[in-house]
Order: C-alpha cells, then structure tokens, then sequence
C-alpha cells in the first residue's frame, strides 16, 4: 500500500464518511483516499496500543485497509463507518496476535513512553520514575493471555465498555468480565513481584 497522503482533498475532506463511502463504492479512487487519510492515524493509535509498537505494527494497519477494502461492500450501516473500521481493526490484530507470533509476547516502546511523559507535568526525577513504572506495566501486560490481554487493553487502554468489548469480540458479556477482573488480578500479582510488595 502506498504511504498515505497527508493532504485533504479540497472538496472530499468535507464529505461525511458514507457519502465518500458511496463513491469509494463506485471505484472513485479519490473518495478511497480521503477515506484512508481519515482514519489512517486513529486505526494505528489503536493497532500500536493493542499490539505494542513493533516493526510489524504497520504491516498490520495496512492489512486492516486491505481488509477493509475487501469487506466493505459487506457494511450494513446499521452502525456507524467508524464502528464498522475499529471492529475490523480490533479483530484483524486479534487474529495476528494469535496466529503469527508468540501470543504471551507483548512490546512497548521508547515512543509510548516518551508521548505520554510529554503530556505530564513531572519533574525529571517523576517522569524518569513513571517511565519505569510504564515498562513494568508493559512486560506484565505480555505476559498475559492473549484473550486477557486483549479484553484488559480494551477496557482500560480504550475505554470500551464490557457490553461493546463483548460484542466486539463475540464473546458472552460474563467472558469478557471474567478475562477483565483475572487480567486484573494476574497484573497486581505480576507488578507485585515486581516491586517486591512495594504497590
């Protein structure tokens, strides 16, 4: 896939996501652009945040495009452009997750790190020390599930509720709180052994 154009189409840039959608439909290559463009940085937020930041992470956002573009035509708009894009990207990781690599493995970065330290207020000393807090919460978390893991990251990371990660992953709604509340437990018991009962 071609690297994604940063540049709004005058005229499309206004369009809602259906309209483009219809004409994206129609094989309007522009429309499939402006769609692209879109949502390009918002499904690699959450592919990053879900599967960590790894070389491979891109490789994924554009199979979730390639994977839209092949299922797109199966969009019923009962919802909206939107929900129909993050369920497809959410279950398109999930699937990689479990079918390609080591599903205990799970990678945070430098990048994680360094964006969120920005966004607080710390002094040097703080931020160094919530920096090393991040990467302790980062390894436990890949030592997850796969399943605890994805439910965990959903609700806490994404901020789903139990119903939509349910119906998101097409699970019962008590599957997904029994996967949340052990993720839970499984963490404070990892984190504190990590920190040897200092939590």
């Amino acid at each position: 896939m071609k690297a994604v154009a940063q540049t709004t189409h005058p005229v499309l840039g206004e369009m809602k996501d259906e309209a483009l959608l219809d004409l994206a439909l129609c094989k309007n290559e522009a429309a499939w652009r402006e769609l692209v463009r879109r949502y390009h940085g918002k499904v690699s937020a959450t592919v990053h945040r879900v599967y960590g930041f790894r070389p491979e992470a891109e490789d994924i956002v554009q199979e979730i495009f390639i994977e839209l573009a092949k299922s797109v035509r199966n969009f019923r708009r009962d919802a909206s452009f939107s929900t129909f894009l993050y369920r497809l990207a959410v279950n398109t990781v999930y699937r990689y997750i479990k079918h390609h690599r080591d599903p205990h493995v799970f990678c945070g970065s430098d990048e994680l790190i360094e964006s969120a330290a920005e966004d607080s207020f710390c002094s040097p000393a703080e931020e160094m020390i919530a920096a090393e807090n991040r990467t302790q919460v980062l390894s436990a978390l890949g030592r997850l599930t796969v399943e605890k893991r994805m439910a965990l990251v959903l609700f806490e990371m994404e901020g789903l509720t139990l119903k939509e990660i349910a119906d998101l992953l097409k699970v019962p709604l008590q599957t997904v709180w029994s996967r949340v509340y052990s993720g839970r437990k499984e963490m404070a018991r990892l984190l504190t052994g990590i920190y040897g009962g200092a939590l």
